[in-house]
């Protein structure tokens, strides 16, 4: 009985070892694995957009208000996908713009260029343009895995804010990602 149970256990670790992912290591590794996913999500965001607009509507800034639902497959660039489920409204006003949208995005095998990302995460924003600036204020919730260049587990639960006006940029983030404080991790050099 005692050898079927170590056997059991030892069968479960190594299983683990190969299979299970543990914490991302660093502050610096959240950070180039954050960038890599970060710039997947937003490609994807971009042609979930794309083609959730009726013909008649590209670019989606034709009719006021749209509002679209998203059930759109993305083929990352070096293989694997993210699928995005959701909507998003645009509404224009003389001299304005306004964006809002709300995904759930499944990356299934997505190769960023090094690092291979499996999980979920609630992507969300809110833009505003104006002949003044602009703002868009994001908000991600989600649990990743990293292999490749960046292995590991990462919990995020971040917002983000970007705003541009004749005095220039401003970039601003609250929350974690993979543990770690998301500015300290992501305002590098600032």
């Amino acid at each position: 009985m005692t050898r079927t149970t170590i056997a059991a256990i030892v069968g479960t670790l190594g299983i683990c070892v190969s299979g299970c992912a543990g914490d991302v290591g660093s502050a610096e590794d959240a950070r180039a694995g954050w960038v890599k996913t970060e710039a997947q999500l937003s490609s994807g965001s971009n042609g979930a957009q794309s083609a959730g607009a009726p013909a008649s509507d590209v670019p989606v800034f034709r009719a006021d208000p749209l509002s679209i639902d998203v059930d759109f497959d993305y083929s990352c660039a070096s293989g694997g996908s993210i699928n995005y489920k959701g909507s998003y409204k645009v509404s224009t006003a003389p001299g304005a713009t306004g964006v809002d949208f709300d995904y759930a995005a499944t990356f299934k095998g997505c190769d960023a260029g090094g690092v291979t990302i499996d999980g979920d995460v609630d992507y969300s924003a809110v833009v505003a343009t104006s002949d003044a600036g602009s703002s868009v204020d994001y908000s991600y919730r989600g649990d990743l895995t990293w292999k490749g260049d960046v292995e590991g587990a990462c919990v995020v639960e971040m917002d983000a804010s970007v705003s541009t006006s004749a005095a220039g940029v401003s970039v601003s983030y609250k929350g974690s990602i993979c543990g770690y404080d998301a500015a300290a991790s992501l305002n590098v050099g600032a």
